[in-house]
């Protein structure tokens, strides 16, 4: 029998744990400056340096949609996410426009009653296109 989505387990990066300090500077410096990240890390006191080490080591391993996700999740989505979001939906047009709106979260949705409409059925694609638009316009 395959596993479905339900029935795996979550990977151990994925799992929610609260992060100290040298954990979320790992994650800062790993995610801004790579090549750099065990230098500047360098820093840190023995302890605190050999924490985030081991977490910069797991960090390599994700792929780039869960450090976008964890990045996220820890430091809260971009200041200017509502404009931008504001930005799409103004430039799309048609079906594009309509299949933006519908993916937003209902507390933005609600800032473009022009747009709003009726639960439409969207192509997979435009879909697709429509929320990974709104997912890059909020990071």
């Amino acid at each position: 029998m395959s596993k479905t989505r339900l029935d795996r387990k979550r990977k151990d990066h994925q799992a929610h744990r609260v992060m100290g300090f040298p954990e979320r500077v790992a994650l800062f410096v790993g995610a801004i400056h790579r090549p750099r990240a065990e230098e500047l890390l360098a820093g840190f006191a023995e302890e605190p340096r050999e924490r985030a080490s081991a977490f910069l080591c797991e960090m390599r391993q994700w792929d780039s949609a869960t450090r976008q996700a964890r990045l996220a999740h820890e430091f809260g989505v971009c200041h200017e996410a509502g404009e931008r979001l504001q930005q799409l939906v103004v430039q799309a047009t048609g079906e594009l426009r309509a299949a933006i709106v519908a993916s937003l979260p209902p507390a933005v949705r609600s800032q473009f009653p022009q747009f709003a409409g009726g639960a439409e059925t969207f192509p997979v694609a435009v879909r697709a296109l429509a929320a990974r638009l709104v997912k890059e316009a909020s990071r």
